[in-house]
């Protein structure tokens, strides 16, 4: 459960943290309705599988719920009483990876991904999904650089990596879009949070603002596939709510889709909790 120093560090960053701040959304933000219909199967010739997630089961929306106590260890899932993955924090002075998830509710579980800085001299971050026994596009362990932008008006964080099912793997590039529009407020009234975009393959709208833009298309006509939002709400274990939307959501990009949308999402988090905590510690 690591050592109590680490334990200590982590309680006291979580506890009576300023909330994020608001983000500046861009001309590019969209405007989503997102489903809580279970995500269904998805074939793709002899080589397809149940691919709504990882077991063929990923759940369409989790909530990120953290354990009071010394501890670094927290989980994730629809409702606290049935968490789906269990997920660590390390610090960055461990061999490590700074943050883990696991397939189940407990560390026992086989590792679904993993995600580190990249060096500490570079504020890139490094995502890995190991390789999945018994299934023939899982074979090799995925490595994906995820490169922070920022402006004066909003920050982005991008990646490249192999999506799909069997035949229909391929390389395509996403984009993390932080964001106070409407398909962050629907995630229970969430009032700034991020949007993942689809960058690659053909647009699905014709993009402009939100009143006349096809719904799951952004303003420059790309497809949103995964949302996430701090918490709202005045639990103090609730961190975070996640939402797999579109392609995601159907089961297009497949497990390791669905799983680095997951582990993007984790990330972002982890890296702003840390600049809260370093905020707040500041100015004590």
């Amino acid at each position: 459960m690591g050592n109590q120093k680490e334990a200590e560090t982590f309680t006291e960053s979580t506890d009576g943290l300023p909330p994020p701040p608001p983000y500046q959304e861009a001309d590019y933000s969209t405007n989503v309705h997102l489903s809580s219909e279970p995500a269904p199967s998805y074939d793709v010739g002899e080589s397809s599988s149940s691919i709504s997630g990882v077991k063929c089961g990923f759940p369409p929306t989790l909530n990120a719920y953290l354990k009071m106590g010394f501890t670094k260890t927290f989980h994730l899932g629809q409702t606290k009483e049935s968490p789906a993955f269990a997920a660590r924090m390390h610090s960055g002075l461990t061999k490590n990876p700074e943050l883990v998830l696991y397939d189940g509710p407990s560390e026992r579980g086989s590792i679904l991904a993993t995600a580190d800085h990249e060096s500490i001299w570079r504020s890139n971050s490094v995502l890995t999904v190991p390789a999945r026994e018994g299934v023939d596009h899982d074979s090799e362990s995925q490595k994906v650089i995820m490169t922070s932008h920022r402006s004066l008006r909003h920050q982005t964080y991008k990646f490249t990596a192999n999506v799909g099912v069997g035949k229909e793997t391929r390389s395509e590039e996403f984009e993390w879009r932080s964001s106070h529009g409407s398909e962050v407020r629907e995630l229970d009234g969430y009032r700034w949070g991020w949007k993942l975009v689809r960058l690659s393959g053909q647009t699905v709208g014709s993009g402009g603002d939100r009143a006349t833009r096809e719904t799951g298309s952004t303003s420059d006509g790309f497809e949103v596939v995964a949302a996430w939002a701090h918490n709202n709400s005045l639990s103090m274990t609730k961190a975070f709510k996640f939402q797999l939307m579109g392609s995601a959501l159907t089961g297009m990009l497949g497990d390791r889709g669905a799983t680095l949308a997951l582990i993007s999402a984790m990330r972002i988090w982890a890296i702003e909790l840390a600049t809260s905590s370093a905020t707040a510690a500041a100015a004590s």
